[in-house]
């Protein structure tokens, strides 16, 4: 039966579909000894009828963007009379009726799925009736009293009909004004002060979604249909035509549960029938589900989550891609929610599902949510001083080399090892996996053009493996997977593949991503001068001395690219923008020696650098196609010396 339902609401669920149904189907659907009565019924029959609404706080919070410009269209189609006359059903809506006799409303109900259409339904009719406001504050001011009055009637009709209901509060005497629609924790104030007309500072994603929504509601819909009104009457009548549009025409599938348990197998059936949540959404509902009963676990769980989901979507999401081979040690596949569920919060799994270790997974989450976003970002990860027992901090050199990999490189595929290592090891054990990563990342992947997945699996079998060590107390040592990540080497990017891929691929005329590859090279290479200089004995040994902006970078054509007359070399024309004829000016360094002469650069410019791969230039009396192929030999032969583990 899950089927012919998931069928029903699934196919009534999409924008622009328009259904011939009879407006009050009314099927009894049982799940084991409960039932469930879908109907059909009215926005606005929903929010007289069966309020207060309210968004649990295991819910995701308000996430349409894209789907606003939908909802406008289906409605733009209702109010201009395209859609057929019976109306447009906007899919399903599962609730959980929950009953307290002691109240003067007994009744409430909880949303399992349909939050962000009654959302934006709720929005939609707030803002009709501060546009209502709006018309009559304008006709008083012109003297049209009858224009006023009736605006006044619709905006204050409106918000006592579908906005806000009032609580009779017998014990204290007095009448409360209520939303009807209650959004999570989250999100909820943002929400009750937009509907109240109060300016509102979004401090995370959802909330400026919702401010987003408000906008485009207001300048799209609403403001587009007023403005087409030619008198201010017109205008007010045509509010209600919009406001008839949405609460008369627009119809829901309603499905009220008693029975907790069977509206989350229908918010599965749902969700698994196309129109699926975010994989963080579902976990973040799931845990909180395994916590209910355990009040304090779940309000802190709540209150973490809150954190973790006030990060944009797609980031999160990411992160939980990250997370699960680091924590793993084996790549995150599909269906991403399940294997995190099985791995977190099942028996026997990584964190175990007793309330307490429910809390601390999900505070381990967040924790590492926070490195992954530094590291991704190429921050260094540690933001205070060393732990004792972890040794010195990283130096500057050292802590530029994480964004060399992850945002020049580009290397995202090392995030989970590099989150691993964050959580294991000290700085200087950090900065030396980073600098390895680094090493192997270009010569791998960025110039030979690796397969990633080889490199995946040793990053992930090893991101495991530091966790189990550091968690045991042993000792972090790089000395296995360095031995693995040459063996690569060997295989994939030998010196002489190496060589041959660094004069074809390392080019200027290349696009940006190449230019970007050059600086990392060079000023690499420069790094290591002084190791190569004294004979390059034993394992690469980097000056860190100097860091360079790889941004403040200047690359140096010692040919020119544009030649002065009777300077020309065909030749080498046709080499400018290959290795053998690039260097750099550091940043700072006077680096307009543009289309000059090789002698006027080498006596006013190379001399006078500090970067030693350019100031070596003032030894040579020329620039010919001898010195350009003498140059590329020694580049690639220093290469192969610098780029190995």
């Amino acid at each position: 039966m899950y089927m012919e339902l998931g069928s029903l609401v699934g196919g009534l669920g999409r924008a622009g579909v328009t259904s011939r149904f009879p407006s009050s189907i009314e099927v009894t659907m049982t799940f084991g000894a409960a039932s469930v009565s879908p109907r059909s019924v009215g926005v606005g029959a929903l929010l007289e009828e069966h309020h207060p609404f309210w968004v649990p706080r295991y819910q995701r919070s308000f996430a349409w963007a894209t789907q606003t410009e939908a909802f406008i269209d289906d409605v733009k189609d209702l109010h201009d009379g395209a859609a057929n006359e019976r109306g447009h059903f906007f899919g399903g809506f599962v609730c959980i009726e929950h009953t307290k006799h002691t109240e003067s409303r007994p009744h409430d109900y909880q949303i399992v799925d349909g939050q962000q259409r009654l959302t934006t339904f709720v929005l939609t009719l707030s803002e009709i009736a501060a546009e209502a406001d709006r018309i009559s504050a304008e006709a008083r001011r012109i003297g049209d009293q009858h224009v006023a009055a009736s605006a006044d009637i619709l905006a204050a009709d409106t918000r006592d009909r579908f906005v806000y209901w009032n609580y009779s509060n017998v014990a204290q005497g007095k009448v409360e004004r209520r939303p009807r629609l209650s959004l999570g924790r989250a999100d909820n104030v943002v929400f009750q002060d937009i509907l109240a007309g109060v300016l509102v500072n979004p401090t995370r994603e959802s909330h400026e979604l919702l401010v987003s929504a408000q906008e485009t509601l207001k300048t799209k819909l609403i403001k587009t249909i007023v403005d087409a009104a030619d008198t201010w009457i017109k205008k007010v009548e045509a509010l209600d035509r919009l406001r008839r549009a949405l609460t008369m025409q627009s119809h829901v599938i309603q499905i009220v549960c008693l029975d907790r348990e069977r509206a989350y197998q229908l918010f599965s059936v749902l969700n698994d029938r196309g129109r699926s949540l975010a994989d963080a959404d579902l976990l973040r509902s799931h845990t909180l589900e395994i916590l209910e009963g355990s009040g304090s676990e779940q309000e802190k769980a709540a209150s973490i989550w809150d954190d973790i989901l006030g990060t944009s979507s797609s980031k999160i999401s990411d992160f939980f891609k990250a997370y699960y081979p680091s924590t793993t040690g084996v790549r995150a596949g599909a269906p991403l929610f399940k294997k995190l569920r099985e791995a977190y919060f099942a028996d026997g799994s990584i964190g175990g599902c007793s309330p307490e270790m429910v809390v601390e997974q999900v505070q381990r989450f967040s924790d590492e949510k926070d490195t992954y976003l530094r590291i991704t970002s190429g921050a260094w990860p540690y933001v205070v001083a060393p732990t004792p027992g972890f040794g010195p901090a990283a130096s500057g050199w050292e802590k530029d080399r994480l964004k060399r990999l992850v945002v020049t490189l580009k290397h995202e595929l090392a995030v989970p090892l590099l989150m691993a290592a964050a959580q294991s090891a000290g700085e200087k054990r950090f900065a030396e996996l980073v600098f390895m990563l680094e090493i192997f990342a270009f010569r791998y992947k960025n110039i030979c053009g690796g397969h990633a997945t080889p490199p995946g699996k040793i990053y992930y079998a090893e991101a495991r493996r530091v966790r189990e060590q550091h968690a045991n107390g042993n000792p972090i040592s790089w000395e296995g997977l360095r031995g693995q990540l040459q063996g690569l080497l060997s295989k994939v990017a030998s010196d002489e593949h190496f060589k041959s891929s660094l004069e074809n691929v390392l080019r200027y005329d290349r696009g940006s991503a190449q230019k970007a590859n050059l600086r990392e090279f060079l000023t690499t290479l420069e790094d290591h001068k002084g190791w190569l200089l004294s004979g390059a004995n034993g394992r690469p040994r980097p000056d860190m001395i100097s860091v360079f902006d790889l941004n403040q970078v200047t690359i140096e054509h010692i040919y020119p690219q544009n030649p002065l007359p009777g300077d020309s070399d065909p030749v080498l024309a046709g080499n400018v923008h290959r290795l053998g004829n690039l260097t750099f000016f550091g940043p700072g360094e006077n680096s307009d020696a543009g289309n000059k002469s090789f002698v006027t650069k080498r006596d006013n410019y190379y001399k006078q650098s500090k970067v030693r791969l350019t100031s070596e230039l003032e030894k040579l009396s020329q620039w010919t196609e001898v010195e350009y192929v003498k140059r590329l030999e020694r580049i690639k032969s220093d290469a192969c010396k610098v780029f190995r583990l």
